[in-house]
């Protein structure tokens, strides 16, 4: 019964919760979170993927056979619904050429097919193909084996490529499109088959084997992008003793994840995205702390030496200072002799013009006598004012004007005539005498500045004294032996903390300039992803998908379920009760109502709950209207290990009834069992000549 489908959310909506979920961020800021990890939100639309096989055309030459070497060709014609490869004999090349198919359509022969003795034979290979409505030749070449070169042809039309004979390339509407040698070939038909059926590479997070464990018991990983040589699993089957369910491997849920594309399940390749996304994020998180605590510990280790030595030169410091000789004495003393300098050299300074001044004084009273004794004018104005310059002006009185004043008898200041006086001996004495009491009274003057400036010129002199001798003392101390080795260890200090600085990069204590330089240039190239909320924005987005898929999940599961009872039950699994696919990628199978594990189902039962799993998601598809899986299987002895002819007969009968009733899938199976001839007719059945060797 087919149950409703549930709404799926738009990739706007989508957006906007995962917006709600993170109270800092609006919608256009998640879309640059996720779109920086490169992953975009886009609105499922149904899938619509079709591969069909149309032709199989091999060359080669068989070697070291019992009875059947030489050149062989092989062309078979096929199409969509059943078809059989068959033979009455083991060894007649049905798995060969199931091989040589596989590696024309994945671009490495799948190795459930393989047999290592025929891989030599295959000289060439051409599969004409449908893909996705698109018609395509691959061409192979083996030069050497298992290392084939590859041409890529296409056409207008389908029939024109059928139409080329063997390995013909040219004809009406035919191109080479592309081409590759032996080691691009598997990633030219990868990037081919993914781009034609609308599938994105899938990265799933593994964790790397010997890798240490983190202190949460975490191992690093490494992302493993799986492509179409993963997503053949689906197409071509594990061979019955894999006890994984499809796919390569079990790890990281990959089974589940390909049965959710191939379900068509909204949002899951973004999940597994968003998801790998994080993994990545959180280890580069964790390895850049790691190699942080590494680093400080190998730091730790190396500097030890230095804090060592930086311990001692600081007790070495400590312990000097602690014998410091004083020096507080030595310093007042000095400067108290600097202060008695400094008001001796003042005094000094004030004696010096004094005397100076005293002296020009003497010089003027001596030129006055003088001039008194030699000259009438002179003692006609003796008494009177002789001044050096005019009072009204300040022009200067110069010795012409002296000289006119002595012959001519005209004021020196005023230049008008002098009056005749008449000279009178006695007043020419009082005023004689009156002028020699100057002169000695300047000349004493003079005398006692002169000794002023001795007595200064002396107290100098003592103070100076005075001072170097205190100055010495405080030289002599501070050059001793001690001064020498507190400045030495000081040194050895700061050099030493500077080295450790740099050593570990921190500038703490050091001046700014210097702390600035060294985080500058000991920071750690490592850089977080600058955006503080997109964990956040992920962890959001992981959330919000996961919902979504879980609920998309589990109500196709519930409908696969069925499916698969239904069909195991066909092709001749026994008592199978049920089955509850889960998330993990488990298929919790129960046979008469206990408990199942796939790895106890026999490999011939394993190998038909894995046709009736894909058959089952091809079929719940087509009920929903989509074409998510190919519709493609290849199977190789479906009936191999069956004991029971009743099974092996309903297993082919199934096979071939499913194929032929659904024009969506085309299954292209080996056997060599009877009933193979019984339920496919000749036109759907490829054999060899009296139905043994295939070439």
């Amino acid at each position: 019964m087919t149950t409703e489908p549930l709404p799926v959310p738009s990739d706007g909506e989508l957006y906007e919760q995962i917006a709600a979920r993170v109270p800092s961020a609006d919608v256009k800021r998640v879309r640059e979170v996720l779109s920086a990890h490169g992953i975009q939100l886009t609105s499922p639309l149904p899938a619509r993927r079709q591969l069909v096989v149309h032709r199989l055309y091999c060359e080669g030459t068989k070697t070291d056979t019992d009875d059947n070497d030489g050149a062989f060709t092989s062309d078979m014609t096929l199409g969509p619904g059943p078809w059989a490869i068959a033979s009455t004999l083991n060894n007649a090349g049905k798995s060969s050429l199931l091989w040589a198919l596989s590696y024309a359509l994945r671009g490495d022969g799948f190795g459930a097919f393989k047999r290592p003795e025929t891989v030599g034979w295959f000289s060439y290979v051409r599969a004409d193909v449908e893909v996705a409505g698109v018609a395509a030749s691959i061409r192979l070449t083996f030069d050497k084996p298992d290392r084939p070169s590859c041409r890529l042809l296409s056409a207008d039309a389908l029939e024109h490529l059928t139409a080329l004979i063997g390995s013909q390339e040219t004809g009406p509407g035919v191109r080479v499109v592309a081409s590759a040698e032996p080691d691009g070939v598997k990633a030219l038909i990868d990037r081919f088959m993914l781009d034609r059926l609308g599938l994105r590479p899938l990265p799933l997070w593994t964790a790397e084997a010997g890798a240490p464990k983190d202190a949460d018991g975490n191992r690093d990983s490494r992302e493993d992008i799986h492509g179409w040589a993963s997503y053949f699993y689906a197409i071509a089957l594990n061979a019955g003793n894999s006890s994984i369910l499809l796919g390569p491997t079990g790890h990281n849920q990959l089974p589940v994840k390909l049965m959710q594309l191939f379900l068509d399940v909204p949002y899951a390749s973004e999940l597994t995205q968003v998801t790998t996304a994080r993994k990545k994020d959180t280890q580069e998180g964790n390895r850049v702390q790691r190699r942080a605590r590494e680093d400080a510990q190998a730091r730790e280790q190396q500097t030890e030496p230095l804090r060592h030595a930086l311990r001692a030169a600081e007790d070495k410091v400590t312990a000097l200072e602690t014998d410091q000789p004083d020096l507080t004495g030595l310093l007042a003393d000095v400067d108290a002799a600097a202060r008695q300098v400094a008001r001796d050299q003042a005094g000094l300074q004030a004696a010096e013009e004094g005397h100076a001044a005293a002296r020009k004084a003497r010089l003027k009273d001596e030129k006055a006598f003088r001039r008194a004794e030699q000259s009438s004018a002179a003692r006609l104005l003796l008494g009177a004012l002789e001044p050096e310059s005019c009072p009204r002006c300040d022009h200067e009185i110069d010795d012409a004007r002296r000289t006119a004043e002595e012959s001519d008898h005209r004021c020196s200041v005023c230049a008008s005539p002098l009056p005749e006086v008449q000279d009178d001996p006695e007043t020419r004495a009082a005023l004689r005498l009156r002028l020699e009491e100057r002169v000695n009274a300047s000349r004493a003057a003079e005398d006692t500045a002169r000794q002023s400036v001795a007595r200064n010129t002396a107290a100098c002199e003592s103070s100076r004294a005075a001072y170097d001798l205190v100055n010495a003392r405080l030289s002599a101390a501070r050059s001793g032996s001690w001064y020498t080795r507190l400045e030495s260890a000081r040194e050895s200090v700061y050099q030493l903390r500077g080295a450790l600085a740099v050593a570990t990069g921190n500038g703490t204590g050091l001046p700014e300039v210097v702390g600035d330089y060294v985080t500058a240039t000991t920071s750690s190239s490592d850089t977080e992803d600058g955006s503080a909320d997109s964990d956040t924005i992920l962890e959001a987005a992981a959330s919000a998908l996961t919902q979504v898929v879980a609920d998309h999940s589990k109500a196709l599961f519930t409908e696969l379920n069925g499916e698969i009872v239904r069909i195991a039950h066909d092709l001749g699994v026994a008592n199978l009760t049920s089955v509850d696919l889960n998330l993990a990628g488990h298929l919790n199978a129960r046979k008469t109502g206990k408990k199942h594990p796939f790895s106890a189902f026999s490999p011939t039962d394993r190998l038909r709950m894995r046709i009736a799993a894909i058959i089952g998601m091809i079929k719940v598809g087509r009920k929903r209207g989509i074409m998510s899986h190919p519709g493609l299987l290849l199977i190789d002895a479906p009936t191999a290990e069956e004991l029971s002819h009743d099974n092996a007969r309903q297993c082919i009968k199934t096979l071939y009834e499913t194929a032929a009733d659904d024009p969506g899938i085309q299954i292209v199976i080996t056997s060599i069992d009877d009933a193979v001839w019984e339920f496919y007719p000749e036109d759907r059945t490829v054999t060899g000549l009296g139905k043994r060797q295939l070439f």
